[in-house]
């Protein structure tokens, strides 16, 4: 059985944070790719990369990966034959019963799912995950609930499909004091942002469906668009976020169904897209009938003045989802989020999720409910926050790698940071053996474009940033002392 070459970046991301833990780089590769064979992310027939290709996308002497194949040669997980390289072993009993775990292997392969579920090892500094802190600052008593309203939801037998009433309503208020008046028939809840765009997608793509998305975007709505089957087709961010002549350009060509967008703070860029941009993307939506996703999950994140209200503010006729979270701004681990649309789309996104869940937890929108009522003071505590880390941040890069190119956001969470030289695949390899977790740039790119970027947050408390940032230098010597450094193609500006 012959399927194919699987090339040397795709396999190093299957494999995850592979040189955490104790052992040397030969022992903790081996076990590895033996238990991608074992777990069925790489099945039988599958050829595996060149030792020369696969050592320079983890940045590894070439030595190591030749020690590493005849092991698992000797192991009879892989095969080899003159001149046509080597391959996942079809004679494996192990590998034979990883078939039954195929579907459990494509879904492990996702970049998302391999970011949340890799262990927290002791000493490793995350500069990978956009997760906040908890807002602790905030009274405690916003996080509980008396006991009257805690008993009476847990009798409570109603699954709530489009969320608690008063949760709704809270939402509601929410993005009328943004200039965007709503009403809770406009508003689903869903568990956190994510599920918010997985229902959108749902809804509006069929497999082969066009998709237009950011170019740097969010990984996990690449993720929910590649779970529908879409074809993703990127539009470039610019300095001012997406350009409208771009977006009506794309839909015409491509003939899309539907465009991901996160007009504030874009994730990664940190871009904000102008007012007048805003009316215009909004009126060629309406008039091309397609409908955009709004994802403002980092607009409440201001640290430099205020965004401009949300793309529905300005054109009540435009097919607009606007996706919004408590999330970065409270708590993430409350996992509340929502979509704003018309009421028509809100009853069919209902029944969707209904489908998923049958409804969010209700002692988490309980809570959510509190929370909102105090959002101005969580932005005010976020804001102040954020301005010192990222200020830190910022001085700690320019100082430790002035060669490092960035814009300072005017809010969000992350610096898109170009490298100098080399590649950030390879990089990241680097930096994990420093004790660094970090996420390069085409990990953001349905077309793994940005190669020479890493997505930094300025999340961590100031001991870790600084900690962080050592190790990030320390980690960049290192990787330009080698001669492994790969030269990617494009090179994409900030």
């Amino acid at each position: 059985l012959r399927i194919g070459l699987m090339e040397a970046q795709t396999l190093v991301t299957q494999l995850g944070r592979w040189s955490l833990g104790k052992g040397s780089l030969q022992y903790k590769l081996t076990r590895a790719v033996s238990q991608a064979i074992k777990h069925g992310l790489l099945n039988p027939g599958i050829r595996l990369p060149s030792e020369r290709s696969f050592a320079q996308a983890l940045s590894v002497s070439r030595t190591t990966v030749v020690a590493v194949y005849d092991t698992l040669r000797e192991s009879g997980w892989v095969e080899s034959r003159s001149g046509s390289g080597t391959w996942i072993s079809s004679r494996s009993s192990a590998v034979m019963a990883a078939r039954s775990d195929a579907q459990a292997g494509v879904l492990a392969s996702s970049p998302l799912l391999g970011l949340l579920s890799n262990q927290r090892e002791r000493d490793v500094i995350d500069f990978a995950l956009g997760t906040p802190a908890p807002l602790t600052e905030l009274p405690p008593e916003l996080f509980t609930l008396p006991p009257d309203e805690y008993f009476g939801l847990l009798n409570d037998h109603r699954y709530h499909p489009l969320g608690l009433s008063s949760l709704r309503e809270a939402i509601g208020d929410y993005y009328t004091n943004i200039g965007l008046r709503t009403h809770k028939e406009e508003i689903l809840v869903t568990t956190g942002a994510q599920q918010a765009i997985m229902v959108c997608a749902s809804l509006f793509l069929q497999r082969g469906d066009a998709a237009l998305v950011e170019d740097p975007a969010y990984f996990g709505a690449l993720d929910a668009f590649r779970a529908v089957g879409a074809r993703i087709f990127p539009i470039p961010v610019g300095t001012d976020g997406v350009s409208p002549s771009v977006i009506r350009d794309r839909i015409t060509a491509t003939a899309a169904r539907l465009v991901y967008l996160t007009p504030t703070f874009q994730n990664p860029t940190g871009s904000v897209m102008p007012r007048s941009a805003r009316k215009e993307v909004s009126r060629i939506t309406s008039e091309l009938g397609v409908p955009i996703i709004d994802d403002g999950v980092l607009s409440d994140l201001s640290i430099d003045g205020s965004p401009p209200p949300p793309l529905a503010a300005d054109n009540s006729d435009a097919l607009v989802l606007t996706i919004g979270s408590i999330g970065k701004l409270i708590c993430s681990n409350l996992r509340v989020g929502w979509v704003r649309a018309p009421e028509p789309i809100i009853q069919r996104l209902a029944r969707l999720k209904s489908a998923m869940d049958l409804g969010a937890p209700l002692l988490t929108q309980a809570i959510a409910t509190r929370l909102l009522g105090v959002v101005g003071e969580a932005r005010n505590l976020r804001r102040a926050q954020l301005k010192l880390r990222r200020d830190l941040l910022v001085s700690l890069l320019r100082r430790q790698l002035p060669a490092w190119k960035f814009r300072v956001p005017s809010g969000g969470i992350f610096l898109w940071v170009k490298l100098p030289s080399g590649d950030a695949r390879e990089f990241a390899q680097v930096a994990l053996r420093h004790g660094l977790a970090v996420l390069p740039g085409t990990i953001m790119s349905a077309t793994e474009n940005h190669a020479r970027f890493l997505r930094l947050p300025f999340l961590g408390t100031p001991a870790i940033l600084k900690s962080g940032v050592t190790r990030l230098a320390t980690a960049w010597r290192d990787y330009e002392s080698s001669d492994r450094r790969g030269r990617p193609s494009e090179l994409t500006l900030v």
